[in-house]
């Protein structure tokens, strides 16, 4: 039980701080300080993101469930993967100049969806136990 706390927890700091990540793009672009900012929230976002589906996999190993069953399950692996990949592309636009629109674009837009899916996703896991 413990670990379910664990992952609802890191997901929604996860949640937090990508949205931070974002909001400072969003409003705070042009500062001085801005893209560092931005750099660590995708970071710690990421991370958070992470070590909270990992939680969830482990509580789910331990209790001898089955993976993968509903629809919060689906859309979690799909924004997690997209956690990691927004933060990783934003990175990439800077080492691989010679495609930077392309990258840049693509960072921006996992971005919104990861922020949209999880979003959407820890509205069903408040369902899920009944809170909502």
């Amino acid at each position: 039980m413990m670990l379910s706390y664990a992952h609802a927890g890191l997901m929604c700091i996860g949640f937090a701080f990508l949205l931070a990540g974002f909001i400072v793009v969003r409003f705070m672009k042009g500062r001085a300080w801005w893209l560092k900012v931005h750099r660590l929230c995708g970071i710690v976002g990421g991370s958070c993101t992470v070590m909270g589906f990992c939680a969830v996999v482990l509580d789910i190993v331990l209790a001898g469930g089955r993976h993968l069953r509903i629809l919060h399950g689906y859309i979690g692996v799909v924004a997690v993967v997209l956690a990691v990949a927004a933060p990783l592309l934003g990175f990439m636009q800077f080492r691989f100049r010679e495609h930077i629109r392309v990258i840049r674009r693509l960072h921006v837009w996992s971005g919104r969806i990861t922020l949209l899916l999880m979003f959407v996703n820890i509205i069903l896991g408040l369902s899920i136990i009944g809170v909502i």
